[in-house]
Protein backbone atom coordinates (compact mmCIF):
# COMPACT_ATOMS: atom_id res chain seq x y z
CA UNK A 1 0.00 0.00 0.00
CA UNK A 2 2.82 2.43 0.85
CA UNK A 3 4.57 1.69 -2.46
CA UNK A 4 1.44 2.63 -4.43
CA UNK A 5 1.11 5.86 -2.46
CA UNK A 6 4.77 6.82 -3.03
CA UNK A 7 4.55 6.04 -6.75
CA UNK A 8 1.32 8.06 -7.05
CA UNK A 9 2.88 11.08 -5.32
CA UNK A 10 5.99 10.91 -7.54
CA UNK A 11 3.83 10.72 -10.69
CA UNK A 12 1.74 13.71 -9.59
CA UNK A 13 4.89 15.73 -8.90
CA UNK A 14 6.42 14.82 -12.27
CA UNK A 15 3.19 15.71 -14.11
CA UNK A 16 2.99 19.05 -12.29
CA UNK A 17 6.60 19.93 -13.16
CA UNK A 18 6.12 18.89 -16.80
CA UNK A 19 2.89 20.85 -17.06
CA UNK A 20 4.54 23.95 -15.63
CA UNK A 21 7.32 23.94 -18.25
CA UNK A 22 4.94 23.06 -21.06
CA UNK A 23 2.34 25.72 -20.27
CA UNK A 24 4.58 28.47 -18.87
CA UNK A 25 4.37 31.46 -21.28
CA UNK A 26 7.60 33.02 -19.93
CA UNK A 27 9.78 30.21 -21.26
CA UNK A 28 8.40 30.70 -24.78
CA UNK A 29 8.85 34.50 -24.64
CA UNK A 30 12.49 34.18 -23.61
CA UNK A 31 13.18 31.77 -26.45
CA UNK A 32 11.57 34.16 -28.96
CA UNK A 33 13.58 37.14 -27.74
CA UNK A 34 16.81 35.13 -27.96
CA UNK A 35 15.95 34.09 -31.53
CA UNK A 36 15.14 37.69 -32.52
CA UNK A 37 18.42 38.92 -31.02
CA UNK A 38 20.40 36.38 -33.04
CA UNK A 39 18.78 37.70 -36.27
CA UNK A 40 20.30 41.15 -35.80
CA UNK A 41 23.43 41.93 -37.79
CA UNK A 42 26.52 43.11 -35.92
CA UNK A 43 26.62 46.87 -35.34
CA UNK A 44 29.48 47.48 -37.75
CA UNK A 45 29.86 47.24 -41.54
CA UNK A 46 30.50 43.78 -42.96
CA UNK A 47 34.11 43.06 -43.84
CA UNK A 48 33.17 40.89 -46.83
CA UNK A 49 30.53 41.82 -49.42
CA UNK A 50 30.01 40.30 -52.80
CA UNK A 51 28.52 37.81 -55.20
CA UNK A 52 29.07 34.07 -54.75
CA UNK A 53 30.76 32.60 -57.81
CA UNK A 54 30.84 28.96 -56.65
CA UNK A 55 29.82 26.82 -53.69
CA UNK A 56 31.36 23.53 -52.60
CA UNK A 57 30.04 22.50 -49.20
CA UNK A 58 30.87 25.37 -46.87
CA UNK A 59 33.67 26.76 -49.09
CA UNK A 60 32.67 29.70 -51.28
CA UNK A 61 34.45 31.59 -54.03
CA UNK A 62 33.22 35.16 -53.78
CA UNK A 63 33.75 38.30 -55.86
CA UNK A 64 34.55 40.51 -52.87
CA UNK A 65 33.91 44.22 -53.32
CA UNK A 66 36.94 46.42 -52.75
CA UNK A 67 36.75 50.07 -51.66
CA UNK A 68 32.96 50.21 -51.80
CA UNK A 69 31.46 53.34 -50.28
CA UNK A 70 30.12 52.68 -46.77
CA UNK A 71 26.96 54.62 -46.03
CA UNK A 72 25.99 56.14 -42.69
CA UNK A 73 22.70 55.08 -41.08
CA UNK A 74 21.03 58.29 -42.29
CA UNK A 75 22.23 57.69 -45.85
CA UNK A 76 21.01 54.07 -45.69
CA UNK A 77 17.59 55.22 -44.48
CA UNK A 78 17.34 57.81 -47.25
CA UNK A 79 18.36 55.26 -49.88
CA UNK A 80 15.86 52.75 -48.51
CA UNK A 81 13.06 55.34 -48.69
CA UNK A 82 14.01 56.20 -52.28
CA UNK A 83 14.08 52.50 -53.27
CA UNK A 84 10.56 51.98 -51.95
CA UNK A 85 9.22 54.37 -54.58
CA UNK A 86 10.80 52.37 -57.42
CA UNK A 87 9.45 49.29 -59.19
CA UNK A 88 11.21 45.94 -58.77
CA UNK A 89 12.74 46.28 -62.25
CA UNK A 90 14.05 49.78 -61.50
CA UNK A 91 15.57 48.55 -58.21
CA UNK A 92 17.33 45.68 -59.99
CA UNK A 93 18.65 47.99 -62.72
CA UNK A 94 19.98 50.43 -60.11
CA UNK A 95 21.62 47.61 -58.16
CA UNK A 96 23.24 46.25 -61.34
CA UNK A 97 24.57 49.72 -62.21
CA UNK A 98 26.06 50.10 -58.70
CA UNK A 99 27.70 46.66 -58.93
CA UNK A 100 29.28 47.46 -62.31
CA UNK A 101 31.06 50.47 -60.80
CA UNK A 102 32.62 48.52 -57.91
CA UNK A 103 36.03 46.87 -58.14
CA UNK A 104 36.06 43.21 -57.05
CA UNK A 105 38.59 40.55 -56.20
CA UNK A 106 37.84 36.82 -56.07
CA UNK A 107 38.46 35.30 -52.65
CA UNK A 108 37.83 31.94 -51.02
CA UNK A 109 35.95 31.91 -47.73
CA UNK A 110 34.86 29.14 -45.40
CA UNK A 111 31.50 29.45 -43.66
CA UNK A 112 31.90 27.79 -40.23
CA UNK A 113 29.23 25.26 -39.33
CA UNK A 114 26.77 26.57 -36.75
CA UNK A 115 27.14 30.33 -37.26
CA UNK A 116 24.08 32.54 -37.69
CA UNK A 117 22.96 32.98 -41.29
CA UNK A 118 20.02 35.26 -42.04
CA UNK A 119 18.21 36.50 -45.10
CA UNK A 120 16.01 39.47 -45.79
CA UNK A 121 12.26 38.93 -45.65
CA UNK A 122 12.04 40.56 -49.08
CA UNK A 123 9.44 43.18 -48.19
CA UNK A 124 11.81 46.16 -47.63
CA UNK A 125 10.89 46.40 -43.93
CA UNK A 126 14.35 45.38 -42.75
CA UNK A 127 12.97 42.23 -41.15
CA UNK A 128 15.29 39.21 -41.24
CA UNK A 129 14.55 35.51 -41.31
CA UNK A 130 16.75 32.56 -40.31
CA UNK A 131 18.55 30.93 -43.24
CA UNK A 132 20.77 27.93 -43.88
CA UNK A 133 24.04 27.36 -45.68
CA UNK A 134 22.01 25.64 -48.42
CA UNK A 135 20.32 29.02 -49.13
CA UNK A 136 23.67 30.38 -50.36
CA UNK A 137 23.97 29.52 -54.03
CA UNK A 138 25.85 30.75 -57.07
CA UNK A 139 25.05 34.41 -57.91
CA UNK A 140 23.79 35.12 -54.37
CA UNK A 141 24.90 38.45 -52.89
CA UNK A 142 26.08 38.07 -49.30
CA UNK A 143 27.70 40.06 -46.53
CA UNK A 144 29.91 38.40 -43.92
CA UNK A 145 31.28 39.71 -40.64
CA UNK A 146 34.60 38.53 -39.25
CA UNK A 147 35.58 38.12 -35.60
CA UNK A 148 38.91 39.25 -34.15
CA UNK A 149 40.56 36.04 -35.42
CA UNK A 150 39.40 36.79 -39.01
CA UNK A 151 36.93 33.90 -38.92
CA UNK A 152 33.44 34.45 -40.26
CA UNK A 153 31.00 34.89 -37.38
CA UNK A 154 27.80 36.07 -39.13
CA UNK A 155 26.40 35.97 -42.68
CA UNK A 156 23.50 37.84 -44.27
CA UNK A 157 22.08 36.78 -47.61
CA UNK A 158 21.06 39.98 -49.35
CA UNK A 159 19.67 38.66 -52.64
CA UNK A 160 20.45 37.11 -55.97
CA UNK A 161 21.92 38.63 -59.07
Amino acid sequence: MNNKLIISVILIILLAIGGYFFLNPNSKTNETSINQASLTTPGRPAEINGIVRSVEGNVLILSNEINREILTEEEKDAKKAALQTLTQEERQALKQQELENVETKDIEIIIPIGITIIKSSGNLTGESLPANLSDIQKDTYISAWLNEDNVIEFVKIKGTN
